[in-house]
């Protein structure tokens, strides 16, 4: 009995001894790296030996650092800190915390700020940006336009919804590649020029939005001081701008019900043609009234529509001509619901026509009723 019970004890041990043998192994086999991840930190790659295949684990890669960096510097130039009264001299190699201001001076400086590993913000002679005051669990990252001409260079890969320009009158959105951006301060407000030169973005503001731009496209954006006028110009390349013409009522045949959705105007901007697009606050309300007219490259009014926010009741729909008959036509129509003396003189205009007409013996063509 005793020699049973001495066998039992050793092939315990023996056992034991097996078991935190393999995990040593197991331990042993288990290798694990680390590698710099775009935001300056690192990331875990972590690869186990299971059967003779190495499998591993990666965090999702990172865009952006935590904390800008003044990467290189030649010249002079400075920043503000969020809080702070006083500009102070910009040092290369430091981070500086989010919200700060960012400053050159003199036509040979040039400051390149890191956002990323392969996100950065350029800017030389006198010129200034400011990036987005924010948390840092937030993923995105903003920067705002102040002066003169600011480089975006970006990875083209970027995903959606984690880049933006901002600016009183717009915001850029989902920019991948470069742009570039000159930004004024007019006596009445802002101009921006904003081009893409390589990838592409998008541009949304009050009453418009503008769906993608790709390399080479320029526009043009002046916004007044109370944001009452946004002027849009084609500079460079064709894009659409997707507009704003307010809210319809729509009839479902079949059911008799009724509902309200919004309407847009689709436009292709190009060289020289234009959009303005005028607002007024109300004296009763918040609902502005808006004014959103197209033109093409000569100058020629192309679309007009004036509506009230968030009201189906106050739309205009189409009112602008796409001729000069039916313009005619119009402001024919025009005057006989205004009053009865306008009526009065516009069929004495079109009698002293057909008189003049008569006595020249070959009547009135439609070049000379052109007008």
């Amino acid at each position: 009995m005793k020699n049973i019970a001495r066998f039992i004890s050793v092939a315990a041990t023996v056992c034991g001894l097996s078991l935190w043998a393999q995990d040593d192994d197991v331990e042993d086999d288990a290798t694990t790296t680390t590698e710099t991840t775009a935001d300056g930190g690192e990331e875990a790659d972590v690869g186990i030996d299971i059967g003779g295949q190495i499998h591993h684990s990666k965090s999702e890669p990172k865009f952006f650092y935590t904390l800008p960096k003044v990467e290189k510097l030649e010249g002079s130039a400075s920043v503000l800190k969020p809080g702070a009264r006083d500009w102070e001299s910009a040092l290369e190699g430091r981070f500086y915390p989010l919200g700060s201001v960012f400053r050159t001076s003199g036509s040979a400086t040039r400051l390149t700020v890191a956002l990323g590993r392969d996100c950065s913000v350029v800017v030389a002679g006198e010129a200034s940006f400011g990036t987005r005051g924010q948390g840092l669990d937030v993923k995105s990252r903003a920067i705002l336009l102040k002066s003169g001409t600011i480089t975006v260079d970006l990875p083209r890969n970027l995903p959606e919804g984690l880049f933006f320009v901002e600016a009183p009158g717009f915001s850029v959105l989902n920019p991948a590649g470069k742009s570039t951006y000159r930004y004024v301060k007019t006596g009445d407000g802002d101009k921006a020029t904003i081009r893409c030169v390589t990838g592409s973005l998008a541009i949304e503001g009050l009453h418009f939005k503008i769906l993608s731009m790709r390399a080479a496209n320029e526009v043009c954006i002046q916004t007044s001081q109370d944001a009452l006028f946004t002027g849009i110009y084609g500079t460079r390349g064709d894009y659409i701008c997707k507009l704003d013409q307010g809210l319809i009522k729509i009839r479902d045949v079949e059911t008799g019900e009724s509902h309200t959705e919004q309407k847009f105007l689709e436009w292709k901007i190009s060289p020289q043609t234009a959009v303005r697009i005028q607002r007024a606050v109300p004296e009763i309300g918040e609902n502005m009234a808006v004014t959103v007219m197209t033109f093409d490259a000569t100058g020629t009014l192309k679309n007009r529509c004036a509506f009230a926010e968030n009201r189906f009741e106050v739309n205009s729909g189409e009112l602008a001509p796409h001729d000069k008959s039916s313009q005619a036509e119009l402001e024919k129509k025009a005057a006989e619901a205004t009053s009865d003396t306008g009526t009065v003189e516009t069929e004495a205009v079109e009698a002293e026509a057909e008189d003049n007409g008569g006595s020249s013996g070959g009547g009135s063509s439609d070049d000379d009723l052109d007008f």
